[in-house]
């Protein structure tokens, strides 16, 4: 049972895959369905991979599970888990340092190579020398550590340092690989790149993705997770020819989705039999396929005092949706090129909940119920298609392919509109007072009408606004006035020179009290006793922040580790 802050806030750690001991990971995976089966055997085979979702369907979950299972079983590939997470540290070197590219390629290897040699990631014991092969091929681990801490601080580079930006190399790093495959007696290796979108960075992710694509050889096998809207593909990066991409998502609609769901909530949830079956049957379908969403709203309805189900749905499924939108919201922030599309998209958003409320409504004396609008593929030009993938991005639509219908034919894409969407518009209610449990379990329950929802994108949004569709240029970083040409060198409202603002600059700026997951106590404390820490800059800043949290009366080692997986939790979510 969850009694208090500091075992609701380790809960809330426990939900992110990151933050799962590997010793307890095992134990907390469940194995149901078609879809884990499929994203295991392409995280496991020869074939470089993409592993694509949004936030929270479980990529890093299952990329943390495959390694394990090849720690475990002889028969499988020796395996690499690499997270680079904190890509987003090297955001600044791109317009202060030059040769920025080059010290990212080799960030990227070094990175690969600890985790070689990562305690945490040890492999068969007695069997590997990963330290020993490094120091073969002129690797010292110390002074890779210390490259990779210095670029990510970005600190200038001594001498040593510098030295191992020129010895760094694919092909070295490729032999150390095989290297130490042999030693463990495996056919070939799988190399897991977690967090591997660097969405924010699409000079990084370039260059990324050709690293990647250089890393595939018949011994290793590189598989890396992406996101669908914002990750950049490299020019010489194909997917379908040089990768395959692996969706994880699972659709509502899959005849899978309530036994996979079930089962991860009976591995992850305490006391979930707690829980009526109603409210998970209703979570179940307002989390819309993505578990961690599924297993917040089951801890959230345990810790409530709600005065019945009905009002406990109401306010989770209300405040889940709110969520999932303004996170969505984030990515103009994040990606001011997108600012656009984005605030187009969630107009789509809302005319595709209310376009179903009127079919099921019509729906309702044949027992059917539609969950697809069908758009016209011919209308899908790139930058739709993008402004799509935004929404699939942050799981607020899921991409359901293509059908053919009608003479002469036509292919519409189906999409579905997020279910808390749709229960929140009460789309299965006659009436707007509706929204019992009853009425929403049944409307999901009928079966399907045969087509789906067609409709012309003209008639949703107008045809000028579609047209005018593009990428934003980046506003003015004195004055907020928008650009008028990508060319534009000065503001023509202030005359300041135009720069383009870093996202790691407005994450900076985010004030300690802000950040989500802290209690009220942690905060007051933190005010009284460290008053110049007021900001992740100022976190960030400091050389050793725990040894100030642990400097604070109440705080010991496990609530200052808690403080600090929370702020650096906030840092990684914000920036990826």
């Amino acid at each position: 049972m969850i009694r208090n802050d500091e075992d609701l806030l380790n809960y809330t750690l426990q939900q992110r895959a990151d933050y799962i001991p590997f010793d307890d990971l095992l134990d907390e995976t469940s194995e149901e369905g078609e879809i884990f089966s499929r994203v295991y055997s392409e995280l496991t085979n020869k074939g470089l991979r993409t592993i694509v979702g949004p936030r929270g369907c479980g990529k890093t979950h299952m990329m943390r599970f495959a390694w394990l299972k090849c720690k475990e079983i002889e028969s499988k590939p020796y395996a690499i888990y690499v997270s680079f997470n904190r890509y987003f540290r090297l955001e600044p070197l791109l317009s202060s340092r030059a040769g920025a590219l080059a010290q990212f390629h080799s960030w990227v290897l070094a990175r690969i190579l600890l985790a070689i040699v990562d305690k945490r990631n040890g492999w068969v014991e007695n069997k590997t020398q990963p330290e020993l092969t490094l120091e073969r091929h002129g690797f010292n681990i110390d002074e890779l550590s210390e490259f990779v801490s210095r670029v990510e601080r970005a600190q200038p580079l001594e001498k040593k340092e510098s030295n191992v930006v020129e010895k760094l190399s694919i092909e070295k790093t490729l032999s150390i690989i095989d290297d130490i495959r042999l030693q463990a007696q495996r056919n070939y290796t799988v190399i897991l790149m977690d967090d591997a979108a660097l969405t924010l960075t699409p000079d990084y992710l370039i260059e990324f993705l050709d690293i990647v694509r250089s890393l595939k050889t018949t011994t290793i096998a590189p598989k890396a997770s992406v996101y669908p809207g914002t990750t950049e593909k490299s020019p010489k990066f194909h997917e379908g020819q040089d990768s395959i991409s692996i969706p994880v998502w699972i659709s509502i609609d899959n005849s899978e989705y309530n036994q996979v769901m079930n089962s991860i909530a009976i591995k992850k949830v305490p006391n979930l039999n707690d829980v009526p079956d109603d409210v998970k049957n209703v979570f179940k379908i307002a989390a819309f396929g993505i578990p961690r969403a599924y297993i917040t709203m089951l801890d959230e309805y345990q810790r409530g005092s709600f005065k019945n189900s009905q009002q406990a749905i109401n306010a989770i499924v209300g405040e889940h949706i709110k969520s999932r939108i303004n996170e969505y919201r984030s990515l103009s922030l994040k990606a001011p090129r997108f600012r656009d599309l984005i605030s187009i998209g969630e107009i789509i958003l809302d005319k595709f909940a209310n376009l179903l409320k009127e079919a099921n409504i019509k729906l309702i004396d044949k027992g059917e119920k539609q969950l697809y609008i069908g758009i016209e593929r011919d209308e899908l030009t790139p930058i739709i298609e993008r402004m799509f993938n935004l929404l699939v991005e942050a799981g607020l639509i899921y991409s359901s392919g293509e059908v053919k219908h009608g003479t002469p034919q036509r292919i519409y894409h189906r999409y579905i509109p997020h279910a808390a969407a749709l229960i929140s518009l009460r789309v299965f209610s006659i009436n707007e007072k509706g929204g019992a449990i009853k009425q929403i379990l049944e409307g999901f329950s009928r079966k399907n009408t045969k087509h789906p929802l067609r409709r012309s994108l003209s008639r949703i949004i107008a045809k000028e606004r579609l047209q005018s569709l593009s990428f934003s240029l980046p506003v003015c970083a004195s004055c907020k006035t928008a650009r008028l040409s990508d060319n534009q060198k000065f503001c023509h409202n202030c005359g300041n020179q135009l720069v383009d603002a870093s996202t790691f600059n407005l994450c900076l700026e985010t004030k300690i009290e802000s950040v989500p997951g802290l209690t009220k106590w942690q905060n007051k404390k933190i005010n009284e006793s460290l008053p110049n820490l007021k900001n992740i800059r100022d976190y960030l800043a400091k050389q050793d922040p725990a040894a100030d949290l642990l400097a604070i009366k109440g705080i010991g080692d496990k609530r200052a580790t808690r403080i600090v997986d929370v702020l650096e939790s906030f840092v990684d979510d914000y920036l990826s």
